[in-house]
């Protein structure tokens, strides 16, 4: 039933009440006036509502939208189940769930819970990868007015992370910058909502190697940290912060964050962010050179995130632990799970592993003496990175590139290839 069911719901109350219409309605309102709002052509007043509330021991707006006792406590705990079954791979059974959630809380005018499962439909489609399903899906949950500021900035930064993967680094990261400046400008920003909005621009920054800037918000950051109340954005920050950990020295502090996210994670019951603790982890050993613990850590994550249905986080995994390979020197094991990883991400037009597993693809050839599939693989990598917006790793691409031209005794061509990711440099201060 709806608000304009009102009238058919309080003639059933009343009758499991066992009260004539002249005995509810007494002594504010006559027999008649029920009557008249029983039977639909009368619309009753909110004092009117009030009044037959108090008579029938509800809330008011139980009554005005025939919400069930407990509505919203229900509705949060069964968002809360099909979270966890969405991470634990039930993805077709988590949707079903969200979107019966959805047009429950829209019958009963529950904006949160509402929010929240439309947030929600947009993350299953994340977790298979359907980038541009997850970025409509986050667009809509933004343009919703009813929708509570802390679920519409979780979607804003998640629509965010979308435009970042499908290749405009710039437009997410500005989206993202304005968001937080309007937040701290409001007088009265939620700390979760900044929270999310904070800790997607930390990742993309260390994603674009912008360290300095991804210092300077994490210590932002960490003084929200104490007024947030979701553990699992609390989990998400402390793996995005401990891939900052890049040196033998700051590898304990990177642990230590890691295995805070992993304990929060097992908590709550959610398997594929364990995964992508794993291959965040990974990611800091591999550049610290501890190779033979990297490739465990991205095995493990690739395990994890394949068993979830987790197919482009499957992807990522497994092109991090090809370059382990790569640099272990098993090339043939490197091109394996290279090519899987660029299907995958050509299939989800996921920009940013496109570009790396072709690097990674160009420079195997190029050390088997194949300069010029390399240089067409490199040249292509360096394309997507710099359309993209990747300006550190256009650059390190253009040197790749540039080595191999001078090994080949192409000396002008390697010059302008570095002039190429010079200018790019210049181009991002």
């Amino acid at each position: 039933m709806t608000t304009d069911d009102v009238g058919a719901r309080i003639r059933h109350l009343r009758l499991a009440h066992g009260l004539t219409q002249r005995e509810l309605a007494a002594p504010d309102y006559s027999r008649t006036l029920l009557a008249a709002v029983e039977s639909g052509t009368r619309k009753p007043s909110d004092q009117m509502i009030a009044h037959l509330a108090v008579r029938f021991g509800m809330d008011q707006d139980d009554l005005r939208y025939g919400r069930p006792p407990g509505a919203v406590a229900d509705l949060e705990d069964t968002l809360q189940q099909a979270r966890k079954a969405l991470s634990q791979g039930k993805v077709d059974h988590a949707e079903d769930v969200f979107r019966r959630v959805h047009q429950d809380a829209t019958r009963y005018a529950l904006p949160a819970p509402a929010g929240w499962a439309a947030y929600w439909l947009g993350e299953a489609r994340l977790q298979r990868g359907d980038l541009r399903g997850a970025e409509q899906q986050f667009a809509r949950v933004r343009a919703d007015e009813h929708c509570p500021p802390v679920p519409r900035a979780a979607a804003l930064a998640r629509w965010a992370y979308c435009r970042f993967a499908g290749g405009d680094a710039f437009t997410a990261t500005a989206t993202l910058q304005e968001a937080l400046r309007a937040a701290r400008e409001s007088g009265t920003p939620d700390p979760d909502a900044r929270l999310r909005l904070s800790t997607v621009l930390l990742y993309l920054f260390v994603e674009l190697d912008w360290r300095e800037r991804a210092h300077d918000l994490e210590a932002d950051i960490v003084g929200l940290l104490p007024q947030a109340t979701r553990p699992e954005w609390l989990a998400h920050f402390y793996t995005t912060a401990g891939q900052l950990r890049r040196t033998p020295a700051e590898l304990p502090e990177a642990e230590r964050m890691f295995g805070e996210a992993g304990r929060i994670y097992r908590e709550l019951g959610l398997t594929r962010e364990i995964g992508l603790c794993h291959w965040a982890y990974g990611y800091v050993l591999r550049r610290v050179d501890r190779l033979p613990e990297a490739a465990r850590e991205f095995s493990a994550a690739a395990e994890i995130l394949l068993a979830v249905g987790a197919a482009q986080d499957h992807a990522g995994a497994t092109l991090e632990l090809a370059e382990v390979r790569r640099r272990e020197g098993d090339r043939d094991e490197a091109v394996r799970l290279a090519e899987v990883a660029a299907r995958v991400s050509a299939e989800f037009q996921h920009v940013e592993c496109m570009a790396e597993a072709g690097r990674l693809l160009g420079l195997v050839a190029v050390s088997r003496g194949d300069t010029a599939e390399g240089e067409r693989l490199l040249t292509e990598a360096a394309d997507r990175y710099e359309r993209s917006g990747f300006v550190s790793e256009l650059i390190r691409t253009c040197r790749m590139l540039a080595d191999a031209l001078i090994d080949s005794g192409r000396i002008s061509e390697a010059a302008a290839v570095l002039r190429r990711g010079l200018r790019a440099a210049e181009k991002s201060r």
